[in-house]
């Protein structure tokens, strides 16, 4: 028999005119934002929307182990640590030590349209122009402002929610659109630049609860899925291990379907976050395309470690074999 654990949430008299609302992601310069004692600045109550940002819910059995309903499964899990030492641990993995230490730096946006403008632009554009209709490309290069560097890399710029650039990665491609080993970052964290999620710039307020926000692993899967589907906000979180607090702080009251590239291991990495994100107030579902085999059997079917551009050209080739 499981019961409810109560929370005894107090209001902290002294607010923080720093922080981010949960809620209405604003400065919240006015303190209409109140946090609760002991807790995150994530929960708290704002006067100015009237929304109540709260830890999640958490329930004990009679030997003393806590659970958390997990949404995304329909069941109880588990809850790995106490929930004060999670709290703290969330507050604390919000304060990146390195961001804070150093002042962030941002790339003049006349640099993003150099590289914009380079010619011959870089193969995996090439690809994407051989593949897919001309106009939803350019749309698409324009929208995610994809560059190419003077050796043919492909640019992908970090823009937030505030449009200002804040790191860069560049990729390296061949001819059928397939990424190489190569690839370099420019822009360094020691330096003061600090990544956020690809096409963060396309996030908005008044998205919320009317678009549905879908996080691919790479890049390159977010904008092969926004010229299929322009009708989703497609962001990319960079990599498996990319999905960091930081980056998730924009998703913030938003609608979010995680569609991980199909393995064990990538999948795992990202339920083993769903607690952090529904704690977040991120409404979180998740693709899961290994459909519950295992790597052995991804690999033996010739899928292991494919994305959601593999999917979406399988299924055109199944689909022109039968007409």
């Amino acid at each position: 028999m499981l019961h409810k654990i109560e929370q005894k949430l107090k209001f902290n008299p002294k607010r923080n005119f720093n922080l981010t609302t949960p809620c209405c992601n604003r400065k919240n310069k006015d303190g209409k934002f109140s946090t609760y004692i002991g807790l995150p600045d994530i929960y708290g109550y704002c006067h100015s929307c009237g929304k109540t940002t709260l830890p999640p819910t958490i329930f004990i059995d009679e030997n003393g182990v806590e659970y958390m309903w997990n949404e995304i499964q329909n069941k109880f899990e588990t809850f790995a640590k106490p929930l004060q030492n999670f709290c703290k641990n969330i507050a604390k993995t919000l304060q990146n030590p390195e961001m804070m230490a150093k002042a962030p730096k941002y790339i003049p946006e006349s640099i993003v349209w150099e590289y914009y403008a380079t010619k011959p632009e870089n193969n995996l554009l090439q690809y994407l122009f051989k593949v897919y209709d001309k106009t939803k490309v350019e749309d698409a290069k324009e929208t995610y402002l994809i560059g190419t560097s003077k050796d043919g890399g492909t640019v992908f710029w970090n823009v937030n929610t505030d449009l200002k650039v804040q790191k860069a990665k560049i990729s390296f491609y061949d001819e059928n659109g397939k990424r190489t080993n190569k690839f370099r970052v420019p822009y360094k964290n020691e330096d003061g630049y600090f990544a956020c999620l690809f096409g963060e710039h396309l996030i908005y307020d008044k998205i919320k609860g009317k678009k549905t926000i879908i996080l691919v692993e790479s890049e390159k899967t977010a904008i092969v899925g926004y010229i299929h589907f322009p009708e989703y906000i497609w962001i990319a979180y960079g990599g498996i291990n990319g999905l960091t607090v930081n980056k998730l702080k924009p998703l913030i009251g938003h609608t979010v379907l995680i569609i991980p590239d199909i393995s064990e291991n990538a999948v795992n990495v990202i339920y083993d976050k769903i607690p952090l994100l529904i704690s977040m107030g991120i409404n979180t579902k998740v693709w899961d395309m290994t459909d519950g085999k295992t790597d052995e059997q991804l690999k033996t079917e010739g899928i292991y470690n494919n994305d959601l551009e593999d999917v979406f050209r399988e299924f055109s080739l199944n689909t022109s074999e039968s007409n």
